[in-house]
């Protein structure tokens, strides 16, 4: 797994409310200044003196509660930002009502709070008060480690998590589920179904409805063959869409798409279909959950897609004629 770090457009809350989309990150029109790259530098105030904030990505889970997506949301910037971040990660918190119109849902529980934190050498040791494990279920549970995980390691300075419960190292939930000294993005994304047996993974995007209408883009994480060569491997289980096991999700991919030509070149994944891509539900969306999969990878930072050798028009006219980069969230809210 990688950390998604992006040098492009920052899908924002406030550009998702104004109606940009997915091809605000396929075409930007320019890169903005963002504070600090680690989220801990004051970034003061704009040109109208107004306070700066952190564009953030929170993991947050969807109105069925199986899994957890990503979403941006505007911070307001203070000492301990990464304090901050979490606090949008409690129901009932500062993100409450933006996500309840969204039909999404903080997985933290209510009343949960940060009792102290630190970071040093890439791991962050955050000590939580005792609400964390008034979960509902082994789901919950496993939707908090996920939202965690994935959630601090959006921060360049994180990379590993420690979690403790008022003042001792947490190593089992409420349910029974098992916590790991040290989490990182190894241990995958909605992974109903352990990797363990192999030992290699891809992480693919698949569709969810929103209550409040549009497109989710959900992370999921699944084993694969250890020999499979890992563009393939996440071609192939983003084409065969859901698996059993994995309700409320569905393919964005046509059916009988075919992959007609993989190649990499440098840190460039060059990938042509087949006719059938075009006929896609949501294009833009099929094209977002395409580049998001393989860039999911470390190896692979940009994607040149194609159709039986032609550009892709997307669904404004545009023509999707250069290789495409990673946006820093997965879901602009507008797809």
């Amino acid at each position: 797994m990688r950390k998604i770090v992006c040098t492009i457009l920052i899908l924002t809350l406030a550009l998702a409310l104004s109606g940009c989309g997915l091809i605000d990150w396929i075409f930007p029109d320019k890169t903005p200044e963002t504070p600090g790259d680690d989220g801990y530098e004051d970034p003061g105030t704009d040109e109208n003196g107004s306070a700066r904030v952190r564009k953030s990505v929170l993991y947050v889970t969807g109105h069925d509660g199986n899994y957890v997506l990503p979403i941006s949301f505007d911070i307001p910037w203070e000492e301990g930002i990464a304090k901050a971040v979490i606090r949008h990660l409690v129901e009932g918190g500062p993100a409450h009502q933006f996500l309840t119109t969204k039909g999404l849902k903080a997985v933290l529980p209510a009343g949960t709070s940060v009792l102290g934190m630190t970071v040093k050498d890439g791991l962050a040791v955050v000590d939580f008060s005792p609400q964390l494990l008034q979960t509902a279920d082994a789901v919950h549970e496993r939707l908090i480690l996920d939202a965690l995980t994935y959630t601090l390691t959006e921060f360049s300075t994180i990379d590993r998590v420690t979690l403790w419960v008022n003042g001792h190292p947490l190593t089992k939930m409420t349910h029974g589920t098992p916590v790991e000294a040290v989490l990182t993005r190894e241990r995958g994304v909605n992974n109903l179904a352990s990797s363990k047996g192999t030992g290699v993974s891809v992480t693919i995007y698949l569709g969810m409805d929103s209550m409040a209408g549009g497109l989710f883009l959900v992370p999921v994480t699944r084993p694969v063959a250890p020999a499979a060569e890992l563009c393939a491997a996440a071609l192939e289980q983003l084409i065969g869409g859901p698996a059993a096991g994995e309700p409320g999700l569905k393919g964005v991919i046509t059916p009988g798409v075919r992959v007609q030509h993989l190649s990499i070149e440098g840190k460039r994944a060059v990938v042509d279909f087949s006719a059938e891509l075009a006929e896609a539900e949501n294009l833009d969306a099929a094209v977002g959950a395409i580049v998001l999969s393989l860039t999911e990878l470390p190896e692979i930072s940009e994607v040149r897609l194609t159709i039986d050798g032609e550009n892709i028009t997307l669904s404004s006219g545009k023509v999707l004629a250069e290789p495409v980069l990673r946006p820093e969230s997965a879901n602009p809210l507008a797809l």
